[in-house]
């Protein structure tokens, strides 16, 4: 059944993540696959508006080095224009202040470099560590991103144990996260 009548996720996209989650080694790549059919269920694979690309972040040094796997995927209009970011890692990294730190700098990051890019008044962007996810939304016109920033309480010293605890509250896998994504989904379409 296509995403925009279906009432949740597949069972088959379901049992994807679960393999992929308790069979593979602990690393961020166990998920671009799944999250790749995802995507691409979400954006009808029978259709040619949209695709889904892997994508290496530019490099301090060689910015066209493309020796690290892929971190997010893209996905683009026709144009190869980007609509949505998907910034993907392991489960661990929700379990520790600084990477849930790195990870929400590392999508604030992409919003830098694509949101001017945006054919579309808002660039959606997720951020999963593992199902976790995180919901972020540039508007193009004002280049504001949500949520808000929420910078290091104190610059000198580490990071709370609990800073951005919480931030990653839904599952995508769950009810609320097929409807988030149903949500997301239908405004960039309807755009």
């Amino acid at each position: 059944m296509p995403f925009p009548t279906d009432a949740a996720w597949p069972a088959g996209l379901l049992k994807i993540f679960e393999i992929c989650r308790h069979e593979l080694q602990p690393l961020e790549n166990r998920y671009y696959g799944p999250y790749n059919k995802l995507l691409t269920y979400c954006f009808n694979p029978d259709s040619f508006e949209f695709f889904i690309a892997p994508q290496s972040p530019p490099r301090e040094f060689s910015p066209r080095d493309t020796v690290d796997f892929a971190v997010f995927l893209i996905v683009f209009d026709i144009q190869r224009r980007p609509v949505l970011i998907a910034e993907i890692k392991d489960d661990a990294w929700a379990t520790r202040a600084d990477l849930r730190f790195k990870a929400d700098d590392q999508i604030r990051h992409r919003y830098d470099s694509m949101l001017d890019d945006c054919p579309l008044p808002r660039l959606w962007g997720l951020s999963l560590l593992g199902t976790s996810l995180r919901v972020y939304c540039g508007d193009v016109a004002t280049g504001a991103v949500e949520p808000v920033f929420d910078n290091r309480p104190s610059p000198g010293r580490t990071l709370p144990r609990n800073f951005l605890e919480g931030a990653w509250n839904i599952d995508i896998l769950s009810q609320e996260g097929f409807d988030k994504m149903k949500e997301i989904v239908g405004n960039i379409v309807g755009n």
